[in-house]
C-alpha cells in the first residue's frame, strides 16, 4: 500500500471518538483563531476584491456563509472567500513554518459543513484530519537547502482542504483517493520566490499571495468532483513521480509521512500567529518588542537598528508600497513595533504607512543575510535572528532569538483576546462572546449552522 492510500484510509476511517481530548480542544482553539483572523481580514480594502469575486461567481446557489459579510454563496466560493479573509492579514497559524493549515481546513469545513448540515463532532474530526494529513505531506516533502534556495512554495495546501471536505461529504476510500488526485492536480506551482523573492525583483507583491483562496476552493472542488463520480488519479503522493517532485522538491521522506499515524497529532505542534505578518518576521518582532519594553525605548531615541537572520534579502523591504508588501517587510514590522502600534488592520492602512515617524524609522533599519541561519531553516525548520538597537545615548541593546525555542506562550487566553480585538471591529460585544461560547461547545452542536449563523452582525 502506498502512502496515499495509507493517508486516505486514515482520513476515511478515523472517528470523533478516536481523537484525544487535547486534540479536540486544540481544534476548537484553532477554529476560534481562524475566525478572528477572518474578521480582521474582513475589515481591509483587499477583502472587498475577494468578496465581490466570490459573490459574482458563486452567488447562484446560497449554500455557505461568508464570515463578517453574512452573504451565502456556492460552497466552493465560500471556501475561497473565507480562506482569503483568514489570510489577508497573515495572522492565521503555522505548522513548522512550512504550512498554514488553519485557514484552509476551517474555511473548507465551514463551507461544506454548512452545506451538508454537519454536526459539531463531525466538523471537529474533519478539521483535525486536515491538519494531520496536510502536515505530514508538507513536512515530508521539504526540499534540500540547495534546492529550496531556488524553488520553494506551499502548494500542498489543497490537501488541507480536500480532507475535511471529503470527510464531511462522507467519501469512501476510493472516492477520497480520487479527490486527493484531483486536489494535487489543482494545486498551485511553487511560486514563493516570484511572490516574496528578492525585494527589488518582486515588489509590489501580488495581492492573491500564494493563491490561498484558490487552494481552499480547489480542495472543496476536488471532493465534490469525487462525490459526483469523477474517476482516476490514484497514488498522487506515491513514487518517483509523486506530488513531491511535481511541486519542485528534490526529496521525499515517505516513512515520515505515515510514522505514528493516529498516535501522534501534528495539530498539537501548531502555533498561532502572534503578529499580523509573515511568520519569518515573528522572532525579530518579539525580540524587538522585548528590548524596547525592557529598556523603555522611545522611537526618537533610536539611532540605528541592525538585524541578521535567515532569508534576509526576501524580507528587507525598506519602502513597502501596499499592505501586502508591509506584511512581508521586516523593517516595517520593526518600525511599527517601536511605535507600539496596535495589532489591528489599521496598522496597514494607507495613512499609517505614510506616517512620517514610521518612514523615519524605516531609514534607520538594516537587514543583513546570514548563511548559517538559512541552512538551519531548510534543515531544521528553525528561525534564527540577532537584533542590535543602537541608541543616541551610546547604548547598544542586543539579543538573539531562535524559534520555536524562544516563542512566548500563546494559548487559550491569548487567542481569545486576539479574537475579541478582531471580531469586535464587526460584531457587537454580545455577539463576540456568543461566538466564543459556541466554539467552546462545538462538540455539542447538532448542526454547524449554529456557528455559521452568528458569524455576521
Amino acid at each position: 500500500m502506498g502512502v496515499t492510500r495509507t493517508l486516505v484510509n486514515y482520513a476515511v476511517k478515523t472517528k470523533y471518538d478516536d481523537l484525544p481530548k487535547e486534540v479536540v480542544e486544540k481544534v476548537k482553539l484553532a477554529t476560534l483563531n481562524i475566525l478572528g483572523a477572518a474578521f480582521g481580514g474582513y475589515k481591509t480594502k483587499l477583502a472587498n476584491l475577494h468578496l465581490k469575486l466570490a459573490k459574482d461567481v458563486g452567488g447562484g446557489r446560497p449554500e455557505s456563509t461568508i464570515i463578517g459579510d453574512g452573504s451565502k454563496v456556492a460552497c466552493p466560493l465560500a471556501a475561497y472567500a473565507n480562506g482569503n479573509l483568514a489570510f489577508i492579514l497573515d495572522y492565521e497559524d503555522m505548522l513548522y513554518y512550512i504550512l498554514h493549515p488553519g485557514h484552509t481546513t476551517v474555511s473548507s469545513a465551514l463551507a461544506v459543513g454548512e452545506k451538508v448540515k454537519a454536526s459539531g463532532k463531525d466538523f471537529i474530526t474533519a478539521i483535525a484530519l486536515g491538519y494531520e494529513v496536510a502536515g505530514r505531506i508538507a513536512i515530508s516533502m521539504q526540499p534540500s537547502p540547495e534546492r529550496g534556495s531556488k524553488v520553494w512554495g506551499e502548494q500542498y495546501h489543497p490537501f488541507a482542504s480536500v480532507v475535511p471536505a471529503g470527510k464531511l461529504l462522507n467519501l469512501n476510500e476510493d472516492q477520497m483517493e480520487i479527490a486527493f488526485g484531483i486536489a494535487g492536480t489543482y494545486a498551485t506551482v511553487p511560486s514563493a520566490y516570484k511572490y516574496f523573492g528578492r525585494v527589488k525583483e518582486t515588489r509590489p507583491m501580488r495581492e492573491v499571495k500564494l493563491g490561498w483562496g484558490w487552494m481552499c476552493m480547489a480542495g472543496v472542488f476536488a471532493a465534490l468532483s469525487a462525490k459526483e463520480g469523477f474517476k482516476g488519479g490514484y497514488g498522487i503522493l506515491d513514487g518517483d513521480e509523486g506530488f513531491w517532485i511535481m511541486a519542485g522538491s528534490d526529496r521525499c521522506d515517505f516513512e515520515r509521512m505515515t510514522r505514528c499515524l493516529g498516535t501522534e497529532y501534528l495539530i498539537m505542534d501548531t502555533e498561532f500567529k502572534i503578529h499580523p505578518s509573515i511568520g519569518w518576521n515573528h522572532p525579530p518582532y518579539m525580540a524587538t518588542k522585548s528590548l524596547i519594553e525592557k529598556h523603555e525605548v522611545k522611537p526618537e531615541d533610536v539611532k540605528r537598528i541592525i538585524v541578521k537572520g535567515m532569508q534576509a534579502d526576501r524580507i528587507a523591504d525598506y519602502n513597502p508600497q501596499g499592505m501586502v508588501d508591509a506584511m512581508f517587510s521586516l523593517p516595517y514590522t520593526l518600525a511599527t513595533t517601536i511605535m507600539r502600534e496596535k495589532l489591528l488592520p489599521d496598522m496597514y492602512s494607507d495613512e499609517k504607512m505614510r506616517d512620517s515617524r514610521i518612514q523615519s524609522l524605516l531609514k534607520k533599519i538594516t537587514i543583513e543575510p546570514d548563511a548559517e541561519s538559512d541552512r538551519v531553516w531548510f534543515d531544521k525548520q528553525m528561525m534564527v535572528f540577532s537584533i542590535e538597537i543602537y541608541m543616541k545615548d551610546g547604548r547598544c541593546l542586543s539579543t538573539r532569538v531562535e524559534y520555536p525555542k524562544d516563542k512566548p506562550p500563546f494559548g487559550v487566553s491569548e487567542v481569545k483576546a486576539k479574537f475579541r480585538d478582531l471580531a469586535s471591529l464587526t460584531l457587537t460585544p454580545e455577539r463576540v462572546e456568543e461566538v466564543i461560547r459556541t466554539v467552546e461547545k462545538l462538540d455539542g452542536l447538532d448542526d454547524i449552522s449554529e456557528l455559521t449563523g452568528i458569524l455576521a452582525p
